[in-house]
């Protein structure tokens, strides 16, 4: 069960909370809400002000008179952190909004640049990297998760550094990635059971338990899974008001499914969905799906189908998943059991739409979408019944037809894609793109903005890069940026900063660069060389092809090889 934005929204809510924590006094006679939300905000202190924020979040028309007085008292102060500390009220009030609360994490990075706090600037970039997540722009996400763990790491926060790395690991899994994710998760279990700090993070904590278990649910070690849940429902209500609860039971009544103990799965998944109007994280789609195949497992199948339309009612493509197809394809069966086909019909037209435009997004990820439904069958069943009904529905024929061949074609480009253009190749380059993509393209504009190189640190990569050419080791041919960066013993992301800024290129032409200056160096000096194939010249100066070859040869040199040795021998 990918449960991805709720518990990333967990360390959101957690790094938001005042560094101090202050007890709100109450008038003689009143309670804390009255005085709180009654007197004065100009007499309140910025950590009076956060905690008041925290206690009515839901008041909105009280929260945006708090926010604009923090903001204005914080710019009077000229305060940059309490500055940022506004803007992230800003952002927390606007999370449901992306697109708008990215303007304030923008804000949050633009005012605590070059200031070294414990906090600063790497929540901005944490909140960024969340955003650019939610919205589905991976590589950046990535990018900003990156300088934020950079930033955690010189100022030594904790807690910043476990969000971070849970975040990235939830995004692996989005890639498909979920053995390495696994691997994170229990990292971050060790660091915070070794250090002593599961009381002073256990929200971390908590829902380190809670991803652990889903990752061990995935690779079906159940009686992992059940163990760590076991010890994140412990910690969960052992101290006041418990975290995560609803979310830890709803992961309880999956696993408790898939352990067939479907007694104790109704009842966990059912009091998750009583207190997840409490909880906005639990992921209440999945929670139905389960709850109706637990129900189903039941012979209550009446009930079952109730939970498995409403998942049908409240699932269109900005919001479907993977992990919710299956209850359509419940439905399908249900309603071909039941002669309905008018129903069967529908639901099959939804179902391919939903697939078509899940292919369509993700088609640019490593993700091998595997479904037990499979898309050619249900295409086929679907011929078959508009078989049956097509002198009541022609119109509905044509477009499922229509969606059948979309499906088809984005079946087959995807076979072709993966496993004719090989696949493992393309992970590989993949991952380097993720680490890069963000310098390359946006050169530009982040060139001294995000990153921000120690001079020693600069002039030691340049000195390294010297000696790379100087023994010519760019004329390796399997080169790419994170073996360099391994290489010389940095990042890739710092090695693409000192490239672009100094060889004032992308990594790529600056290796093609290169090879083709030493190739025009061997034509000139050496005459067997110059006896080559353009396609042994290709291989000895380090390229895989002659295509990539002659147009880097061509744009160093304005002409391709063969006419640069006729000019060479003319002279």
């Amino acid at each position: 069960m990918k449960n991805i934005y709720p518990i990333i929204l967990i360390f959101i809510i957690l790094v938001s909370l005042p560094k101090k924590g202050v007890s709100m006094p109450t008038k003689k006679g009143g309670s804390e809400k009255e005085y709180s939300v009654s007197d004065s905000l100009d007499y309140k202190s910025f950590d009076e002000l956060r905690t008041l924020f925290i206690k009515h979040y839901k008041d909105s028309v009280f929260i945006n008179k708090l926010s604009n007085t923090y903001l204005i008292r914080a710019k009077k102060n000229k305060n940059r952190i309490e500055i940022a500390n506004g803007y992230q009220i800003f952002f927390e009030m606007n999370v449901n909004n992306p697109k708008v609360a990215l303007a304030y994490t923008d804000s949050m990075i633009n005012i605590t640049k070059g200031i070294k706090n414990e906090f600063y600037p790497a929540r901005g970039y944490l909140l960024k990297g969340y955003l650019l997540q939610r919205l589905e722009k991976y590589n950046e996400a990535l990018t900003s998760y990156l300088i934020s763990k950079k930033h955690a790491e010189i100022n030594q926060n904790m807690s910043h550094i476990i969000a971070i790395t849970h975040n990235i690991a939830i995004l692996k899994s989005t890639l498909g990635k979920d053995e390495e994710s696994l691997e994170i998760y229990k990292k971050n279990l060790k660091l915070l059971s070794t250090e002593d700090t599961i009381d002073k993070f256990r929200s971390h904590y908590i829902a380190t338990l809670c991803k652990l278990s889903d990752s061990y649910n995935l690779f079906k070690k159940y009686d992992t899974a059940h163990f760590y849940l076991k010890k994140g429902i412990a910690s969960s209500l052992s101290r006041g008001i418990p975290h995560s609860y609803s979310e830890l039971l709803s992961s309880y009544g999956v696993n408790s499914y898939f352990r067939k103990d479907y007694t104790v799965a109704q009842d966990s998944l059912k009091k998750s969905l009583s207190l997840s109007q409490k909880s906005p994280y639990t992921n209440v789609l999945i929670t139905y799906l389960y709850l109706g195949k637990t129900l189903l497992q039941l012979n209550k199948e009446e009930k079952a189908i109730g939970y498995l339309k409403k998942i049908d009612s409240a699932v269109h493509i900005p919001n479907y998943i993977l992990e919710t197809r299956e209850a359509f394809t419940l439905l399908i069966d249900h309603y071909k059991k039941k002669e309905d086909r008018e129903n069967q019909l529908r639901v099959m037209e939804k179902l391919i739409k939903l697939d078509s435009s899940l292919s369509i997004k993700h088609k640019k990820l490593q993700i091998d979408i595997i479904k037990k439904y499979d898309n050619v069958q249900l295409i086929k069943e679907k011929e078959q019944l508009i078989h049956s009904i097509k002198n009541r529905s022609k119109i509905k024929i044509y477009q499922l037809w229509f969606f059948g061949g979309v499906t088809i074609t984005l079946i087959s480009l995807g076979y072709f894609y993966y496993y004719k253009k090989r696949k493992k190749n393309y992970e590989r380059a993949y991952q380097e793109k993720l680490l890069n993509t963000e310098h390359l393209t946006k050169k530009k504009t982040q060139k001294t903005k995000d990153i921000e190189l120690a001079p020693e640190l600069r002039d030691d990569i340049l000195k390294k890069l010297e000696d790379f050419e100087k023994n010519r080791i760019y004329l390796k041919n399997d080169l790419t940026m994170s073996k360099v960066a391994k290489k010389l013993k940095t990042n890739s992301t710092y090695l693409s900063k000192i490239i672009n800024i100094n060889k004032q290129k992308n990594f790529a032409n600056y290796i093609n660069d290169l090879r083709i200056e030493y190739c025009v160096e061997q034509i000139k000096k050496n005459k067997k060389f110059r006896h080559y194939s353009i396609t042994s010249m290709a291989k000895e100066v380090g390229f895989n092809n002659i295509q990539s070859f002659v147009k880097a040869f061509y744009k160093k040199n304005g002409c391709n090889p063969t006419e640069y040795i006729k000019k060479s021998d003319n002279k």
